[in-house]
This record gives C-alpha cells, structure tokens and sequence, in this order.
C-alpha cells in the first residue's frame, strides 16, 4: 500500500497535534479520539489506523491493547501532502436548522479547502454576535469528523459570516443562466434560498449554472463542490 490507498485501508483516520504525530512509539491521543477509537469502532490489538496533523502530515499506526488499555504506536515514516495550488472556497448562504450542518459534512467530504459562510441581501438566517464562536466551533467539529470519515490530510477552514458584497467581487455566484464551471473556478458562492439580490448580482466575478433546476442552498453547495472536484480532476 502507498500514499491515499494506506489511508482508505485503514481501520480510523484520526487528528492528532503536529507534535504528537512526530513521537516516537506512542502518539498521545485525545480524550475524545481515544474514546472514539475503543468505545465506538472498538478496535481490536494490532488494527492498523493512519493519523494527521490536519495540516498535510500523516503516518500509520498501529493500535496496541483494547479499551482502556489501548494505546497508539507509530509504525511508519510520516509523509506529507502538499496544499493545493489553488484551493477550493465555496462561500455560502446559511440554510435553516440542521441543513448547514449537513452541507458543512458534505462539502468537506468532497474535499473544498475552505468555507466561507455568507449574509447576504435575502439572508433569512444570521447569527447573533454573540453566537458566531459557539455555533462556529460546532461546525467545525462536524468539518473535522467528515474529514476523518473521509481520509483528509487537511481540514477544511471554516469562516464566519461576512457580508457577501465583501466577497463576491471575486467569486462566481451560482445563478441560471450563467455559464458552465470550469477547473477555474475556484471560488463560488452560493445564494439564499430567497437568491441574489440585483445589487449583489451586479458586483460578481461571473455567473455559472448548476443545471436547470431550482435547488434548495445545501443542494446547491454540494453540486457546485462536485462539479468544481470533477473540473479540477
């Protein structure tokens, strides 16, 4: 096995600091990882298990005993995934309730480098002030376990929200009637469900479509991801 194939084979892919993943022998884990990796996937004694830094550094392990006397051992050298050249943001509108959390976990699966978060004119959800770090803090944590799910080397950055007209200037904004994404394209917004107002149409980068259809914001983040994905590969 090599490169992304030892990742997929592996039992867990977990994060761990930059200083744990370069200890010799045992790679101190977190609480909550150590918990994750005995008490729900239970893992047997000799289970092999790739740990990253989150930053592009990761190396196998292997798991040593069970339960609360299980430990990880580093087996491997560390290797190291450059960042992409041009790496991939998709800024967004927040949808409703427990949708954003399924759009953080999707488009972090499909592997966009960055999301920025979004108010814009027709915004029907926005957060408090005093709610952005608590309600951030979450979504990352859902970015980070779908990034273990599915075998990243970098976590995605999460951003708070900012007034769309501060970013679209160099994002093409997903409206009908634009043209097709390209390899190019390497920011894209996405609007509320309520769409773009004239203003803010007026100060985009360009248009592109993502196909005939009127498609809730959720739905639309994850087809802009895939076909910006597809386009780059």
């Amino acid at each position: 096995m090599s490169g992304v194939d030892d990742r997929r084979r592996a039992a867990a892919h977990v994060f761990v600091g930059s200083e744990e993943l370069g200890a010799d022998g045992v790679i101190a884990l977190s609480d909550d990882t150590q918990h994750h990796l005995s008490r729900v996937l239970r893992l047997r004694d000799g289970v092999v298990i790739s740990v990253c830094d989150g930053a592009g550094r990761w190396r196998l392990a292997t798991v040593v005993g069970e339960r609360q006397a299980m430990r990880v051992e580093a087996n491997g050298d560390i290797e190291i995934e450059p960042f992409p050249v041009a790496p991939l943001t998709l800024a967004t509108a927040m949808p409703k309730g427990e949708r954003l959390d399924w759009l953080v976990q999707k488009v972090t699966e499909l592997g966009v480098d960055r999301l920025q978060l979004l108010d814009a004119d027709h915004s029907v959800v926005r957060w408090k002030s005093s709610e952005v770090d608590k309600k951030l803090l979450r979504l990352k944590r859902i970015a980070e376990s779908a990034a273990q799910q599915s075998r990243r080397t970098f976590l995605p950055e999460v951003l708070p929200p900012v007034q769309a007209l501060e970013i679209l200037e160099g994002a093409a904004v997903a409206e009908p009637g634009g043209r097709a994404l390209t390899a190019t394209d390497r920011m894209v917004a996405i609007g509320p469900e309520g769409g773009w107002s004239s203003k803010e149409l007026a100060v985009a980068r360009d248009r592109v479509t993502l196909g005939h259809n009127v498609l809730r914001t959720e739905t639309a983040a994850v087809a802009a991801a895939t076909l910006c994905v597809v386009a780059d590969h």
